[in-house]
């Protein structure tokens, strides 16, 4: 029988899982910091509570509790028993007397200890027996008037680090055997390698052979990440036209999303980390070592300098991505203009490149001269390979496209700042004060502008000339 006498909501306590039986209390609360530091760490979210065994060791390394969210109640059972009749059952009162809502859990691991422990012969004889002895009033003055203490000589020194143990967690290891994978284990719950082997990265050498189809687990993935037929089909189909491509382009001329593509691409191509295709999604069974077409697809790494007359314009490619979503894709009309968005990939003639650096195919490079360039290139005698560094193309072609692309962006900045002096030279001038001086002026005024015709002219010159002075010096860091 059992009996309920008080259920209110009582005090909030804190509860301290000690790891030991506690006898002593107070020599508990010392083996904490005392009340004083137990007071500290209660009151502050963010510290751990230092546990050391001896407290008034300095190199004790002390263990850390963690504090928890655990919900508790602290309960006051008494049990009655009548002594006469033992044949009674016996009654059970309970009280609530408070709470708890977080703890402290000591489940780090500990330092490594070192004591002040040294070997001692037991007499002036050399071949005495030593004996361990506790070296701590050596080492430490037992009081800040013991005088004494800085008198001794100290035999021995002892320096120890501030931590032995970089880390005081346990970490739990997963281990599997290195096998290589038939694709027949489940999907869900397999252990990924890194992140790169949702696709096959494969270095380019001129001797290894490409994979001509992929792994038969990656296109268990495509069920999993609930890939469409229809998103399926429009890369394949990109795929079909060109044997190569860069994911930007896959993803504006697919408009499949980024997730989505992550899980095609893999089942259709492969990725180079370097060679000549680097950084480009080669279709399974496409050797570009062996077709002289497969140049129009090489890389082409373009990193713009940038110098002050092309900063105000163009950014590193996060970077304008972070300020399209501070402005929600709004930007000015003159930038709009000149630029190309982030997300298309080719270069065009009369826009901007779209990010400080832009990996592109060079038939995404679209200048009429440049693709001139690559289809003058003479054709290679049957059965010549491609070299392992420029590809199908000849030594120093990316120099030459590289300085044909400054020089159109050089010539539209140029355009663009004219176009800016004059709209702000027009815009000087009120139409309204030019007006009010036609009316007032008389006819006498004819012969004085017939006049100085001529001084106006050459003015105007010369104004044009600094002008373009100014342009050209503008623009020296990028060109150079």
């Amino acid at each position: 029988m059992s009996r309920q006498l008080n259920f209110k909501l009582g005090q909030e306590y804190e509860l301290i899982e000690y790891p030991g039986r506690v006898v002593n209390i107070d020599r508990m609360e010392a083996t904490l910091g005392g009340i004083v530091n137990i007071s500290k760490v209660l009151n502050d979210e963010k510290k751990r509570l230092e546990l050391r065994f001896h407290p008034d060791n300095p190199y004790n390394k002390p263990t850390f509790g963690d504090c928890t969210d655990k919900s508790g109640v602290l309960l006051s059972v008494k049990v009655r028993r009548h002594k006469r009749d033992k044949t009674r059952p016996p009654q059970h009162f309970v009280r609530l007397l408070g709470y708890c809502s977080r703890s402290f859990s000591f489940e780090s691991l500990c330092d490594f200890q070192y004591l002040p422990l040294w070997h001692q012969p037991k007499s002036n004889d050399a071949l005495a027996a030593e004996e361990l002895s506790y070296a701590m009033p050596l080492v430490k003055p037992q009081d800040v008037t013991d005088l004494e203490f800085f008198k001794c000589k100290q035999s021995q020194l002892l320096c120890l680090p501030e931590l032995f143990a970089r880390v005081d967690i346990v970490h739990a290891g997963n281990f599997r055997i290195d096998e290589a994978d038939d694709g027949q284990q489940e999907v869900l719950g397999v252990v990924a390698k890194t992140t790169y082997d949702n696709h096959d990265i494969v270095p380019f050498s001129m001797q290894d052979t490409f994979p001509t189809q992929p792994d038969a687990q990656i296109l268990k993935r495509l069920k999993v990440k609930y890939v469409s037929d229809e998103q399926f089909m429009r890369v394949k189909k990109l795929f079909a036209e060109s044997p190569v491509w860069t994911r930007i382009a896959l993803l504006y001329e697919s408009g499949v999303t980024n997730d989505k593509l992550k899980c095609i691409i893999p089942s259709l191509a492969f990725y180079f980390s370097n060679g000549p295709w680097r950084s480009l999604y080669v279709r399974y069974g496409y050797d570009p070592r062996k077709d002289f077409k497969s140049r129009h697809y090489q890389t082409f790494d373009f990193r713009l300098r940038f110098g002050s007359g092309v900063s105000e314009f163009v950014y590193c490619r996060k970077s304008a991505k972070q300020k399209m979503l501070l402005t929600g894709g709004a930007a000015e009309d003159s930038k709009n203009d000149l630029v190309q968005n982030i997300d298309y990939p080719y270069f065009e003639e009369h826009k901007l490149p779209r990010s400080r650096q832009c990996m592109l195919r060079y038939c995404d490079v679209r200048l009429p001269k440049i693709q001139e360039m690559l289809e003058k290139i003479p054709t290679p005698l049957t059965g010549a390979v491609c070299n392992e560094r420029t590809g199908w193309l000849p030594p120093s072609f990316d120099s030459q496209v590289r300085q044909v692309v400054c020089a159109t962006i050089s010539e539209l900045l140029r355009n663009h700042y004219r176009k800016e002096h004059l709209t702000a030279e027009v815009d000087a001038v009120p139409q309204a004060d030019v007006d009010a001086e036609g009316e007032g002026e008389g006819e006498g005024e004819e012969e004085y502008y017939a006049e100085d015709e001529d001084m106006d002219m050459e003015e105007s010159t010369a104004n044009e000339s600094f002008d373009d002075k100014n342009i050209e010096q503008l623009l020296t860091n990028m060109t150079s």
